[in-house]
């Protein structure tokens, strides 16, 4: 782009909003410098001209909701199974967005759409160290002053976030040395630099680069255009697929071949190509290509809307200059009415005083007479009456002042009244009815709060785009989690897998695309701050002994903050964490559950002593018990001896009787086994004569029989 077609552009966007932002200027005067700078006003013949600002209450209490209601933005990647490369964008994020420089960006930016309904600020990169060789660059963020007078973006654009203008222009005014160093700093001529070749701007070009003022205007000037790519997929000698874009390679592709690279796949595509350009009217001192492919201006806006096509826009004090006017006009009618007043003084007939005059001349401290004189005769003898005989009146406040001055203050607090109501403002209200109360009064400032938030993910969608062009090498980053906690992790980190064996790049940004959403919460201290007083309630609830309640009360000391209270904190976060109650969230807690589950498995040296001794004890206890019961068995002993002696006696006089009684009954035994022999052998003869009997023939049985 050449410069006659930069001006062009610049003077499009410069007359398509210049009632707008010239009305902006006035809104922007009136709240911060002066209430009074109005032709009106100074022409009025007041000799007190004073300020009773009541819209200050309004613009602090919107700022504050804006503070406190926290905007959260969440990295979901286009490709679902690229998680972690969220995840580590989430941490950067966070990380940057807590810079000072960031914070600083916000708050003005934040103030100036407030004020006067439009505030920007600005994404660069910037190297880590100025250090030969580090390649290593973080996002930043700076303020762009006075954002109404000095951002122009293209007439075109109709969105909220400005994510389809074609370019934008950011003015700076330097005087003639500045910009004779400016020139210095980026071209390196160290001549003196002609300035007067765009002193008085031709005629076709609107924007004065010069003012009377001999003020010198540089414009920063971005510009998007769609740019034809070839992306090239290459495979570095480990194995792994690297997608570069051909452009980035011009350079180094000579390199990566003798590398090892190899291109293994390549196709067309068509991108956003941001291009920043430094000129004066006078030449373009700078022309660079910006990572990312969002320009890295963001607008966010008070109350916008447009009107016959023109784009208009507004804060809180447009509305309530008028009667904030008033107000001090009256205020300061009133203030003149007072100081103008006579004081209320006596009045004398002349004979009265005549030859003390000098007694009622002098007024006030420095009249030190302890009385004063008048006569009581005239010079011809007639009575003359005695004191004032009249008072001069007080200046009469009018009516219609005293009336229109609480309608002048109502006025200003029905368009701008975002404090707490005053029917309803209670010290004793409890917690619940705070809440309802706060979202109440969060309803007179949800318009900056929502716009807020657009600009707060157009901010996240800048920020994602130039981080997967920044975070494109191995090297160890800085992240935060949601509850503020930072710690290093290692981007582009090359894996292998165990089970396939393949070369993983873990926490990969790189050719990357998010969808990025953007929530209107109740910041983090604001949301521990409830917390904290929940868990209290509940731990007051529980009983003593419940394993929850302890888990409880840990958590409320993890949270509650205190002078020289990090012990107590970390001790609450090491027995949440032992109690498995959550998660480690740095390899130092990792390690740290590790030994506690290594620590289970081994017997502890002070529990098998603390064991051992309990053991003792318990055997000196059973060593007490048996003696006891030993006495006690002895003693029983002693009276059972005499029984079992007695006992003993008997039984050998029983014994003896036995024994004879045993002899009687041996020979009756003895008699009886006889008799039975006796009788067996009988029987068994008689048996065996019927077995010979019935084994015999008929012929022996008949000679038996006859022989019988």
């Amino acid at each position: 782009m050449d410069l006659e077609k930069l001006k062009k552009l610049h003077d499009k966007a410069y007359l398509a909003g210049q009632d707008t932002r010239e009305a902006a200027s006035d809104d922007l005067i009136f709240a911060r410098l002066s209430q009074w700078d109005d032709q009106l006003l100074n022409d009025s013949q007041l000799l007190y001209k004073g300020e009773f600002n009541i819209l200050r209450k309004a613009q602090r209490q919107i700022m504050a909701d804006l503070r406190t209601s926290e905007v959260s933005l969440d990295f979901v990647p286009v490709d679902e199974s690229r998680e972690d490369g969220a995840d580590v964008l989430d941490g950067l994020y966070r990380t940057d967005d807590r810079r000072n420089q960031s914070q600083e960006a916000y708050t003005y930016s934040i103030q100036e759409a407030v004020d006067c309904g439009f505030g920007c600020w600005e994404l660069f990169t910037e190297y880590v160290s100025n250090r030969a060789g580090d390649e290593r660059q973080i996002i930043k963020r700076r303020y762009i002053p006075e954002a109404c007078n000095n951002v122009f973006f293209d007439p075109n654009a109709k969105h909220l976030d400005k994510s389809d203008a074609k370019y934008v222009s950011i003015l700076d005014a330097y005087t003639p040395e500045g910009y004779k160093e400016l020139v210095e700093e980026l071209t390196g001529e160290d001549d003196d630099v002609p300035i007067t070749s765009f002193a008085m701007p031709e005629q076709s070009y609107t924007f004065p680069w010069m003012n009377a003022n001999e003020q010198i205007y540089v414009v920063t000037f971005y510009h998007k255009e769609l740019v034809k790519d070839r992306v090239l997929t290459l495979l570095d000698p480990l194995g792994m697929e690297i997608m570069l874009r051909e452009s980035d390679l011009i350079n180094q592709m000579d390199d990566l071949i003798d590398g090892g690279y190899s291109i293994i796949a390549e196709r067309d595509i068509e991108r956003w190509q941001i291009t920043r350009y430094i000129a004066s009217g006078e030449r373009i001192l700078d022309e660079t290509i910006v990572v990312g492919e969002c320009i890295p201006v963001v607008p966010v806006y008070g109350e916008r809307a447009f009107v016959e096509g023109q784009e208009v826009y507004e804060g809180i004090t447009r509305l309530a200059k008028d009667p904030q006017r008033l107000r001090n006009f009256q205020m300061s009618y009133l203030a003149d009415i007072v100081s103008r007043s006579p004081r209320p003084k006596p009045i004398f007939f002349p004979e009265q005083v005549q030859g003390f005059e000098d007694m009622y001349q002098i007024t006030g401290s420095e009249n030190n007479y302890p009385y004063l004189l008048q006569n009581r005769l005239t010079a011809t003898g007639e009575a003359l009456p005695i004191g004032a005989v009249a008072q001069m009146p007080d200046q009469p406040i009018p009516q219609a002042l005293a009336t229109s001055i609480e309608l002048s203050r109502q006025a200003v607090e029905d368009v701008a009244n975002a404090g707490v109501p005053q029917d309803i403002a209670d010290p004793d209200l409890s917690g619940k009815a705070v809440y309802a109360l706060q979202n109440r009064i969060d309803q007179q400032s949800y318009v900056y709060q929502d716009n807020l938030k657009h600009a707060k993910r157009r901010d996240g969608e800048i920020y994602a785009s130039m981080a997967t062009e920044v975070y494109v090498q191995p090297r160890r980053v800085t992240v935060t989690s949601a509850t503020g906690q930072r710690q290093q992790v290692e981007i582009m980190q090359a894996v292998v897998d165990s089970q396939t064996g393949e070369v993983k790049v873990l926490n990969d940004l790189s050719n990357m695309e998010f969808d990025v959403y953007a929530t209107i919460g109740v910041s983090y201290q604001n949301k521990k701050q409830q917390t904290v007083e929940q868990l209290s309630m509940l731990v007051q609830q529980m009983p003593e002994g419940d394993p929850i309640r302890n888990a409880i009360l840990m958590k409320l000391l993890a949270l509650i903050d205190g002078v020289d209270f990090e012990d107590i904190r970390d001790y609450a976060n090491r027995q949440l964490l032992l109690q498995g109650f959550r998660e480690p969230e740095s390899p130092e807690e990792q390690q740290l559950l590790m030994q506690q589950q290594q620590a289970t498995q081994q017997p502890d040296p002070n529990m098998v002593l603390a064991q051992a001794e309990m053991l003792k004890g318990q055997a000196a206890q059973m060593r007490e018990q048996r003696e006891m019961a030993k006495l006690q068995v002895d003693a029983a002993d002693k009276d059972t001896k005499s029984q079992i002696d007695a006992f003993e006696a008997q039984t050998g006089r029983m014994k003896a009787q036995v024994d004879a009684q045993k002899a009687g009954a041996d020979i009756q035994n003895k008699q009886a086994d006889t008799l039975n022999k006796t009788v067996d052998a009988q029987i068994k003869a008689s048996q065996q004569r019927e077995r010979d009997i019935q084994s015999m023939s008929t012929e022996e049985l008949m000679r038996l029989a006859r022989g019988n």
